[in-house]
């Protein structure tokens, strides 16, 4: 783990639920690859690279943190989507594509409407 997600974690965690955790995580890659998108845009070089950098480290923590032996199905489809969205913030990033930056936030961005429906969900329960 990232001595950054494990700081960001370890501060949020003692207020919010995992799956809090896990929406924050979310709106944060999509942060970075908006903001890695517009760098593109704008030429700015320094800032793509670390905006995609931040972008990048969350999706593969997320991947690598999945329970197989939980959700096999799930989990299956979830190493699938992100593997897309990695390979797009890659394209992003050394390709200057802005689109494939677009297509990833997409991903995530369905990615995380289920999970704030579920947190949702949960709350009203």
């Amino acid at each position: 783990m990232s001595f950054a997600l494990h700081k960001y974690r370890s501060a949020r965690t003692t207020t919010v639920s995992p799956l809090q955790v896990l929406i924050q995580l979310y709106q944060g890659a999509i942060r970075f690859m908006r903001d890695g998108a517009d760098a593109i845009e704008a030429g700015d070089t320094a800032k793509r690279g670390v905006a995609f950098g931040k972008a990048y480290a969350i999706v593969a923590e997320l991947q690598a943190t999945l329970d197989d032996a939980t959700a096999p199905e799930l989990c299956a489809q979830l190493h699938s989507l992100y593997d897309f969205v990695l390979r797009q913030i890659t394209q992003a990033n050394t390709k200057k594509d802005a689109d494939a930056a677009r297509a990833a936030v997409n991903v995530m961005e369905e990615l995380l409407s289920g999970w704030s429906q579920l947190e949702a969900q949960r709350g009203a329960a």
